[in-house]
């Protein structure tokens, strides 16, 4: 190769490493237009964990400093700092948005994984089987308080959040690293867990890693018309869960205290 031919190399590479920079900068501005204001706030505190300097001017009236309202430009500028500095990535931001319901999962296409990973979710599923033992609860908060506690303990590194608003503005009992999303239910009737079937319909929408995880109180009877057995209908209606949605079930035998 000609130093001629090297040089024109060298420029080739250059302009498609700045072409590639041009549009992750693109896909960055495209995703920060979708942001209000308050979802600006809210990304600065959950995931930054700090947000722009105020800047003060001076007022000669009231001779004291005067805060300035920042403008979207100082949160993109701050954004794009950060990106730069390698403390935020576009898939932080874009995944956030998903989460707080900035944008829809599907507009993003191929191009999301926030779903999560198959593997990753099962592992879970499969440490709660096999380790979650619960005490005697009062109602499905005090489950959902011991599960949360355990995946906590068992996953330090992994977020986990309890009544996390969907976008059809129900509440996901616990969520795991915003994708893996558990409903909890202490049934009392058969009702109870057919109507759970059209709830997890449309979380399935949003969280497609989904696990249902429920509460055997065998000292209790499932009776809407008639004297039922709680294991069978629990039994019935996971099968059900699995079949229609392939949803699992975890079922743990709770006692029950006043």
């Amino acid at each position: 190769m000609g130093f001629g031919d090297y040089i024109k190399k060298k420029q080739a590479e250059r302009k498609e490493r700045q072409q590639s920079e041009d549009e992750k900068l693109q896909k960055v501005n495209d995703l920060l237009d979708k942001f209000e204001i308050p979802d600006f706030d809210k990304f600065f505190e959950r995931v930054l964990g700090s947000k722009p300097d105020i800047e003060y001017k001076y007022d000669d009236k009231s001779e004291k400093d005067i805060p300035i309202n920042l403008s979207r430009k100082d949160f993109l500028g701050f954004i794009h700092d950060k990106i730069n500095d390698g403390e935020t990535s576009y898939k932080q931001i874009r995944d956030f948005a998903i989460k707080h319901n900035v944008l829809p999962q599907s507009f993003f296409g191929k191009d999301s994984d926030v779903s999560g990973n198959t593997n990753e979710f099962q592992n879970i599923i499969d440490t709660i089987r096999r380790e979650f033992d619960p005490e005697k609860i009062k109602d499905e908060k005090e489950l959902q308080s011991q599960l949360a506690v355990f995946l906590k303990a068992k996953f330090p590194n992994m977020e986990v959040e309890r009544e996390v608003q969907t976008q059809m503005k129900d509440e996901i009992d616990i969520l795991v690293e915003g994708k893996y999303a558990f409903e909890l239910k202490v049934p009392k009737s058969r009702s109870e867990l057919r109507n759970l079937s059209a709830q997890l319909e449309e979380y399935l929408e949003e969280y497609p890693k989904l696990c249902v995880v429920i509460a055997d109180t065998s000292g209790r009877v499932l009776s809407d018309e008639r004297i039922l057995n709680v294991t069978e209908v629990i039994n019935e209606y996971t099968d059900k869960y699995k079949v229609k949605f392939g949803i699992q079930s975890l079922i743990f035998k709770i006692g029950t205290r006043k």
